[in-house]
């Protein structure tokens, strides 16, 4: 077996970033003379006398080497081609200098092009293009220290075949930024559902929070993960078998109801889908039910291929069609959508049978989604009559429990302690030079009780230490719109407030996503715009983008006396141009603007001064007004009305912002 190696990341496909430092590293025997050349890549060898550039060093007694090439500006295909005096040599194929970003985060960041394909279709017969590269690395963690090589990682150009696995908002994010700049974009995806913002920093990132220091020291222990997986899987398992096996409708077969009246027909009881267990006799209920209607297809439909949406369910499901299993979902969060075969319905008294395990007394059918069988020709809705009594009774949907039991056990997840992500998929990616960081991550840390700010003050600081670059462009991405699974406590709104002073920072961008959202989804599917936000400010941030990147934008806030003599407070704003309202599905007028008294919140009046690029805002009590010491918008878990924009589209993030006073301005780069 060959000594000579290289790190996953300077493999076929690999996108060097331009204009810095061309990193080589890899490792063979000690004291090994190594040679690193770059050149054409129809060039045969790499003695061609057109070699674009070379170096030679010598291999560490570590193993290690380490070998630099002079930065170059973006072109390709190159070839890399690594050798040492032994005569081994290992060839990199495919490699472009273009623009490289490192893009992590939680799920939002994870979600791939597959989860969007039906609001994005296009993607699934998307033209190869070489153009957008992506290194995707799988789910890792360690806590013995940072790893010196990942574990995991391939390089992927855009096609039909590795389109689904491309990471959205990712991909979007990239696709833009390629045709605004014209070149190469290669794009890293570290980033894991679930994950909390400490998972991505390191040990001296995380220097005085000494309770998730301890933490990351106790997952060091390698007994101890081994333990907790062992439990995590015990616990899942035991509790899913012991529902199964005490399930009445595994025991008597309901999945394959025919839809004839049976003896125990009174016992299924009717059910209104989509809504929330909640408020119903399921109500705090853990355990298995079963629901089940019948319902007739039109002529397009019966007997055809079709697709099947369930909205999504909690917690999850097994779904049978006449009979026959089409699909299952182990947990809330993914859409339900099945494929129906061909031969399976019929136009009249079809059947479909949903087991619904409840985990934690939380279930539900998601409202305001979509429950259907349809085709490319019709469409029949799988929801709930409205009138429950009219005669079609049996084609309403009834229930019946298979089985109660205690709460899931709940699961460990190893991977989101502290330090974790960063150690085995940040930190060995320090090594290959990048352009900026995209961050879409906060859904975890909401309600943590940690200073979500000053941990990313710091993980910035320390991202542009490990990358040697002190204005290393961060740019995150503001929560967007949702209600449907936040419990009282959880503030959206105030947590976006504590996003946006990313923006003090200098070399930073935060791309608003409020009316991009789903109140009803944690995963929303309208990743295009996100992507190329993210875009637009890595544009303006890195590449002398001239054209409007983001939002209207505070600077100043002060009372006035208008033209008619009335009272008012003036709001003065930047990035105005083309300064509108936008309807993001809850129309035009303005409701989620309010002035802030010493006792509470008083809804104002928003008048756009398109003149002057500002806003004037009134309120009908005087004392309101006298006693108002801020003004704020959009602060909370959704909106209520038409988001104020400007000639982007994109709409002015949420603030809360002292009246009589100048905002502090982002401090320049």
């Amino acid at each position: 077996m060959s000594g000579l190696r290289l790190p996953r990341i300077l493999s076929d496909g690999a996108v060097l970033q331009r204009r810095k430092t061309i990193h080589i590293w890899g490792w063979d025997e000690a004291g090994s003379n190594i040679s690193v050349a770059l050149t054409e890549a129809d060039k045969e060898s790499a003695q061609d006398d057109d070699i674009l550039s070379s170096g030679s060093c010598i291999c560490k007694e570590n193993g290690r080497f380490d070998m630099y090439l002079p930065a170059r500006e973006s072109g390709g295909p190159y070839k890399l081609v690594v050798s040492d005096d032994k005569g081994e040599e290992v060839v990199v194929s495919d490699v472009m200098i273009g623009l490289v970003w490192f893009c992590s985060g939680q799920s939002n960041m994870e979600l791939p092009v597959i989860r969007v394909k039906d609001k994005y279709p296009e993607l699934l017969e998307i033209a190869d293009n070489n153009k957008v590269r992506t290194f995707k690395i799988t789910e890792d963690s360690s806590f013995e220290g940072p790893l010196e090589e990942l574990r995991s990682g391939s390089w992927a150009c855009v096609s039909k075949e590795s389109i689904t696995s491309f990471s959205a908002t990712g991909y979007f994010f990239a696709d833009h930024l390629q045709k605004l700049t014209g070149q190469t974009v290669g794009f890293i995806n570290a980033s894991l559902g679930g994950s909390r913002i400490s998972s991505w920093m390191s040990r001296e990132m995380l220097e005085g929070y000494d309770e998730l220091l301890a933490e990351a020291d106790k997952y060091s222990d390698a007994e101890f993960r081994k333990q907790v997986m062992e439990t995590n899987m015990v616990n899942g398992n035991t509790w899913r078998s012991n529902l199964y096996e005490s399930d009445l409708g595994i025991k008597e077969h309901w999945d394959a109801w025919d839809g004839n009246e049976d003896a125990d027909n009174d016992k299924w009881k009717p059910f209104t889908i989509p809504s929330f267990f909640k408020g119903t006799e399921l109500g705090g209920f853990i355990g298995s039910v079963w629901f089940r209607r019948k319902f007739d297809l039109p002529e397009e439909l019966a007997g055809q291929k079709a697709r099947l949406f369930l909205g999504t369910i909690v917690d999850n499901d097994v779904v049978f069609v006449n009979g026959q299993r089409v699909g299952d979902t182990p947990y809330q969060y993914p859409p339900r959508k099945y494929d129906i075969p061909e031969g399976l319905t019929r136009e009249k008294d079809n059947t479909i049978v949903i087991r619904v395990c409840v985990e934690t007394g939380l279930g539900r059918f998601t409202p305001d989604k979509d429950y259907k069988i349809f085709n490319d020709k019709c469409s029949v809705r799988l929801d709930s009559f409205d009138d429950m009594t009219e005669s079609s009774c049996d084609k309403h949907w009834k229930f019946r429990i298979g089985a109660r039991c205690d709460m899931i056990p709940p699961t460990d997840f190893i991977n989101w302690k502290s330090t974790g992500l960063y150690n085995a998929m940040t930190a060995p990616c320090h090594n290959f030079p990048i352009d900026g960081v995209c961050w879409y991550q906060g859904e975890s840390n909401i309600e943590d009780g940690y200073d979500y700010n000053a941990l990313t003050i710091r993980q910035i600081e320390g991202y542009r230490k490990a990358w040697n670059e002190e204005n290393l462009p961060f740019i995150g991405v503001s929560l967007p719109n949702f209600t449907i699974d936040s419990p009282v406590t959880d503030d959206w709104g105030k947590f976006r407030l504590t996003q946006a002073r990313l923006l003090e920072l200098p070399a930073t961008g935060l791309a608003i996503t409020m009316g991009l959202g789903e109140d009803n989804d944690l995963h929303p599917v309208t990743k295009k715009p996100i992507g190329e936000r993210l875009a637009l400010w890595a544009a303006h941030l890195k590449y002398c983008y001239n054209g409007e990147y983001m939002g209207p934008e505070i600077t100043s806030i002060n009372r006035v006396t208008d033209q008619e003599g009335r009272k008012a407070f003036k709001i003065s704003l930047s990035h105005s141009k083309g300064l509108c309202v936008v309807d993001a599905g809850k129309g035009t007028e303005i409701t989620d603007l309010y002035i802030k008294t010493k006792k509470d919140r008083v809804l104002a009046k928003v008048i756009l001064d398109t003149d002057n690029g500002g806003l004037l805002v009134y309120v009908e009590d005087d004392a309101a007004y006298e006693e108002a010491s801020e003004i704020m918008y959009c602060v909370d878990n959704t909106y209520s009305g038409g988001l104020i924009s400007n000639e982007t589209g994109i709409p002015m993030g949420p603030f809360l912002e002292v009246i009589d006073g100048n905002k502090k301005g982002k401090q320049s780069a």
